[in-house]
């Protein structure tokens, strides 16, 4: 009888517990409603202001596209012979036209795929997107036909069809190889040291000849280069040397080059003229006694 009155006196507590429970769970269910709502209104924000953005820089390139299609219009109108600054100039205004087509089908692109990530089913979009794609393929044919016309003028149909960021990027990559191969042509090694040391490094032979250089019957394909100081011919000027007789192994012309003496010492070696100096040999190798 006793736990009977236990059981009747806690129900009414499990009833109410149970209520809690049912009422925090549809709190909870709100809340994230509540947030995914907030969420996708942000990110439908975003994505118009994105989208609206995008079309004004579009609308932009093609106001430029079209200036610089006048401009190039009336310059080949005149019937006259065109010089090179005005054939350049029109050149460079094709290339933008390019580049700005380029970017303005990018941007497009973009569009679509944000769009489409996000799921938003806008239809003002959809006719935005359409009417932009519609107004690029008019200029498409209008840039088509005026490079048809330059062409007539005897311009380079492979020149008009360059971007800007194309020629960069070829100029970038000429100059790369240009700075390369100068780098090359005007590397030369040298190094200083005994006689002995020389030999067991095995860039003088026992009899004296230098391996790889000036005497013919001596060359050998294996002088080891890291042993080499490397070095630009255009920044050395002198090497210091601070040793009691110093003498040219390898093959550089007389007058080329001074060694720099004191009542003791040879001080330092001097290259009076670069290019003959290393004409012979980009190898320089000095034999001292200390």
């Amino acid at each position: 009888m006793k736990n009977f009155l236990l059981i009747l006196l806690a129900l009414p507590l499990l009833f109410a517990s149970c209520e809690n429970k049912k009422q925090t769970e549809q709190i909870n269910l709100l809340i994230q409603e509540k947030n995914k709502m907030l969420n996708d209104a942000a990110v439908k924000d975003s994505l118009v202001n994105d989208f609206l953005m995008t079309i004004n820089e579009i609308e932009t390139n093609l106001a430029e596209i079209k200036s610089r299609e006048k401009l190039i219009s009336s310059q080949t109108a005149q019937g006259q012979e065109l010089s090179k600054p005005i054939r350049d100039r029109i050149n460079e205004d094709i290339r933008m036209i390019n580049e700005l087509m380029q970017s303005n089908k990018n941007k497009i692109a973009a569009l679509n795929r944000k769009i489409k990530d996000s799921d938003l089913k806008i239809k003002e979009f959809d006719n935005m997107i359409a009417l932009a794609n519609q107004q690029l393929a008019e200029r498409d044919n209008e840039i088509l036909a005026l490079k048809e016309e330059l062409a007539g003028l005897n311009f380079s149909i492979a020149i008009l069809n360059d971007t800007i960021s194309v020629i960069k990027d070829k100029n970038r990559a000429l100059t790369g190889v240009i700075n390369d191969k100068t780098n090359e042509l005007n590397t030369a090694y040298f190094i200083v040291g005994e006689r002995k040391a020389l030999i067991e490094k095995k860039i003088l032979n026992k009899e004296g000849g230098f391996l790889g250089l000036g005497k013919s019957q001596k060359i050998a394909a294996d002088v080891d280069l890291n042993e080499f100081t490397r070095i630009d011919i255009r920044n050395l000027k002198s090497i210091p040397l601070g040793v009691k007789k110093a003498t040219l192994m390898s093959v550089h012309p007389a007058g080329s080059y001074e060694l720099i003496m004191t009542e003791k010492k040879v001080e330092e070696i001097v290259i009076k003229n670069p290019a003959l100096f290393w004409e012979k040999s980009r190898m320089l190798v000095i034999s001292t006694e200390v």
